[in-house]
C-alpha cells in the first residue's frame, strides 16, 4: 500500500519522506523536552524567595549558593548565578542573569528554526512535483493520438496535486509546533526573569509583596511580569 503512495509523490517522493521524518523526530524531542522542564509553581517560588530573604538576613549567601548548585532544579540554578556574584553590584547582577536566560533560552529553541525551515520547504517542494506531474501529463497528452477526455485530465491532475497535499500536510504541523513552543519557551523564560528580578532586589535589601509594595507601603518600581 505505501509503495503505492509512494509512486504517486513522484521524483520529489524522497525529500518530503526525509522531511517529514526530521519534522516528526524533531517535534517529538521538544515535546519530551517542555514536558520535562521542572515545575515554577507559586509555592516553589515562595519557598526560594523566603529562603533567600532568611540567609540574606543570616549573611550566608554562599552556604545557600553551596546548596543551590547541588540541585538540577532550573531555578535553583539561576538563584545560585545570582548569589554567586551577591558581592557585585546590581546591574553587574543583571547583565550575568540575561546572560544566564539567554542560555536557557536557546537551549529550549534548539530545533525549533529546522520545524520552521521544513515548513516552509515542504510545500514548495510538493508544488514543484505538482509542476514536474502536470508538464509529464500534458507531455504524454501531446504523444498521445487517442482522444482527450475529462476523466484524463482528472486522472493526471490528482496524481500531479497529490504532492502538494504531501506536503501542506508536513508543513502545517510543522509551523503549528514551532510556533507554539517559541510561545511556551517565552512564557517560562519569562517566568523565570520574574523570579529573578524579584531575587535580584532582595540580595539589595528590597522586599515586596505580589502587588509590588515594599513592606512599609512604598511602591517599588519593577519590571511586571505575567505569572
Amino acid at each position: 500500500m505505501w509503495q503505492e503512495y509512494l509512486s504517486r509523490l513522484g521524483p520529489v517522493s524522497w525529500p518530503l519522506i526525509v522531511l517529514s521524518c526530521l519534522s516528526l523526530a524533531f517535534i517529538l524531542e521538544r515535546t519530551l523536552t517542555y514536558l520535562m522542564l521542572p515545575s515554577l509553581s507559586q509555592r516553589r517560588v515562595r519557598a526560594m524567595m523566603e529562603n533567600v530573604q532568611q540567609h540574606r538576613a543570616e549573611n550566608r549567601q554562599n552556604d545557600l549558593c553551596a546548596n543551590l548548585c547541588t540541585q538540577g532544579h532550573c531555578l535553583s540554578k539561576g538563584v545560585a548565578v545570582l548569589l554567586s556574584h551577591a558581592g557585585s553590584g546590581k546591574t553587574v547582577r543583571e547583565e550575568v542573569a540575561g546572560l544566564w536566560l539567554l542560555r536557557q533560552r536557546q537551549r529550549l529553541q534548539a530545533w525549533l528554526r529546522f520545524l520552521m525551515l521544513i515548513g516552509v520547504l515542504s510545500p514548495m517542494i510538493g508544488l514543484l512535483g505538482t509542476v514536474i506531474g502536470m508538464i509529464e501529463m500534458f507531455q504524454g497528452m501531446a504523444m498521445s493520438t487517442g482522444p482527450v477526455t475529462p476523466a484524463v485530465l482528472a486522472d493526471g491532475l490528482w496524481v500531479a496535486m497529490y504532492t502538494t497535499a504531501f506536503g501542506l500536510i508536513i508543513a502545517i504541523p510543522s509551523l503549528a509546533a514551532s510556533h507554539g513552543f517559541t510561545l511556551w519557551s517565552n512564557h517560562y523564560i519569562g517566568r523565570l526573569e520574574f523570579v529573578l528580578n524579584h531575587v535580584n532586589l532582595l540580595l539589595e535589601g528590597v522586599n515586596m509583596t505580589e502587588n509590588g509594595m515594599s513592606d512599609d507601603g512604598r511602591v517599588v518600581a519593577f519590571r511586571e511580569r505575567a505569572a
